[in-house]
């Protein structure tokens, strides 16, 4: 299945492309080795795995209001199989295969910054979020 209109879901939700600053949705997936050795000679002996752990990272547009950035991210909560740990079904638009990769994973830790407080409202710079799979859900 090629490109259909979305580049990015979390569980079920499909993130809205008016949340991510253009020219940042960096999605990919990670060649994982297993007991990799360099012989005598200096020759890499790998063993790559099958799995291919997807990443995907992109930032938040700057200016988002409060209000703004906690309606996606409560979204995104929702998602959440396991809260404490952030733990999510990722579905990722990957380049590499012009086709849609889902994955176990999770959402990595992110920091907020705050541009200012005016209007009643803060409001944020760029914010940075990661969803990284390849977690086992067993």
């Amino acid at each position: 299945m090629a490109y259909s209109g979305w580049l990015l879901k979390i569980g079920n939700y499909t993130v809205p492309m008016s949340f991510m600053k253009p020219e940042t949705y960096s999605p990919y997936v990670n060649m994982q080795d297993l007991d990799d050795y360099t012989d005598a000679n200096g020759y890499l002996h790998r063993n790559a795995v099958e799995l291919k752990a997807l990443k995907v990272e992109f930032e938040t547009p700057a200016m988002l209001t409060n209000t703004e950035f906690n309606t996606i991210i409560s979204k995104i909560r929702q998602q959440f199989t396991n809260a404490t740990g952030r733990a999510c079904y990722i579905t990722a638009y990957i380049p590499e295969y012009d086709d849609y990769v889902t994955q176990y994973g999770y959402m990595a830790d992110f920091q907020p910054t705050i541009y200012g407080t005016y209007g009643g409202q803060i409001h944020y710079n760029s914010v940075r979020l990661a969803f990284i799979g390849g977690v086992y859900d067993g």
